[in-house]
């Protein structure tokens, strides 16, 4: 294999990592950040094509076919965006070879309410969950599980269209709201903290890379509700990254997956509920790598032909920091700006909530990890802030 297209929302870290791997990269993109160009030998920026509010999952196929017509494409590397498209995955794959999960693979593992019953036959916590077929249901499910409830888009990812309904008012509005296209879930709320797992699987076996504290919703970054903003690369307790790697070594090797996989956990009481599987690299690949010394890309693609590492030799502690707009904002230059990535080009006007740039670095311990994250995050913000006010003086 020699020339890979890598299909994302944001195709940069493993992009990144393909090129270090001595592949040429190509790139279906949807930020197109400053970034990105020069880990690709040629790119498309859907943005730049059809707008903000494009469908990415729709204009994804249609820019692998072109570039497949003018390069030639041996393998496509898959990021985020297209988790719930498996008609869109299929049409990739009938163009070039999708190296990681098939798109039936894909759908099963994205089928929430199915996999929440399946799991749960094989001794897995998961939280009790209901797809209403109105908002009058999804009442009614609410009333049986117990304010407050989740009510999500079954579909998605990131923690967009997840909200937290506290009484049967908003459970009805947020029911509708986050009606369209696919099945609404009212979903017990599980307190507990945040955790994914980084896992690499060859179809039958599954080995986890590391644990991984998830930052969601941190107001200080910006982010809303439950937004995902981040991960501390590994968690720092040895018993929660045992017991979750178990378990999520267990999810995946019942779903064959294969290549790396993210799956998502809420500790409640020390133990594991499953929420989540990404079927895909994760917003962790960079982390992983600069803990472990391994190419996640070199390590996926080893795993798909039935090769998992012998051992996992995890060394200090890394964080990522995704930093959100608090208010419509024009980005101003931040390439000065130590340890950022994903950075968003000077001059864009973008909408609140809208991410600026990510930040990441590696620390002795993860409350060092914490400290410089803040303090970098606290200079993104400064430079934002003056822009604006220049901009208004």
């Amino acid at each position: 294999m020699k020339n890979v297209l890598v299909v994302g929302f944001n195709a940069r870290p493993i992009a990144a990592q393909a090129k270090m791997c001595g592949f040429r990269v190509f790139a279906v993109d949807y930020w197109g950040d400053v970034d990105v160009y020069r880990w690709v030998d040629d790119i498309i920026v859907v943005r730049e094509h059809a707008g903000a509010h494009a469908n990415f999952a729709e204009l994804a196929v249609q820019f692998s076919q072109y570039m497949t017509q003018k390069h030639y494409i041996d393998g496509v590397l898959l990021g985020s965006g297209l988790d719930d498209r498996w008609d869109c995955l299929e049409k990739i794959q009938d163009v070039a070879p999708i190296v990681g999960n098939a798109p039936p693979k894909v759908r099963r593992a994205r089928m929430k309410v199915e996999l929440y019953d399946a799991l749960k036959r094989i001794g897995v916590a998961v939280p009790e969950t209901f797809a209403p077929r109105d908002w009058e249901d999804a009442v009614a499910a609410a009333w049986e599980l117990g304010f407050p409830v989740v009510v999500r888009r079954e579909a998605g990812g990131g923690g967009l269209g997840v909200h937290l309904a506290r009484n049967k008012e908003e459970v009805k509005v947020l029911f509708n709201r986050c009606g369209g296209a696919g099945r609404v879930i009212v979903q017990e709320y599980v307190r507990g903290e945040d955790v994914s797992a980084s896992v690499l699987c060859d179809g039958k076996r599954a080995a986890t890379l590391t644990v991984n504290r998830q930052l969601i919703g941190v107001p200080w970054l910006g982010g809303r509700e439950f937004a995902y903003c981040g991960n501390v690369v590994p968690h720092e307790s040895e018993n929660v990254c045992r017991v979750v790697g178990r378990t999520a070594e267990k999810i995946c090797e019942f779903l064959g997956l294969v290549g790396s996989n993210g799956v998502d956990f809420v500790l409640k009481e020390g133990q594991p509920v499953f929420m989540e599987v990404n079927p895909r690299f994760q917003g962790t690949i960079e982390c992983v790598s600069m803990v472990t010394g391994m190419n996640v890309v070199e390590k996926h693609i080893e795993a798909c032909q039935g090769r998992l590492p012998e051992e996992v030799d995890v060394k200090g502690f890394a964080v990522k920091g995704i930093v959100y707009t608090t208010e419509r904002s024009v980005i101003p230059d931040l390439r000065d700006v130590p340890f950022i990535y994903d950075i968003t080009k000077p001059g864009e006007v973008v909408d609140a909530g809208s991410p600026v740039c990510s930040i990441q670095l590696t620390a002795s311990t993860p409350e060092k990890c914490m400290k410089n994250l803040r303090e970098i995050t606290s200079i993104v913000y400064s430079k934002l802030r003056r822009d604006i006010k220049n901009r208004e003086m």
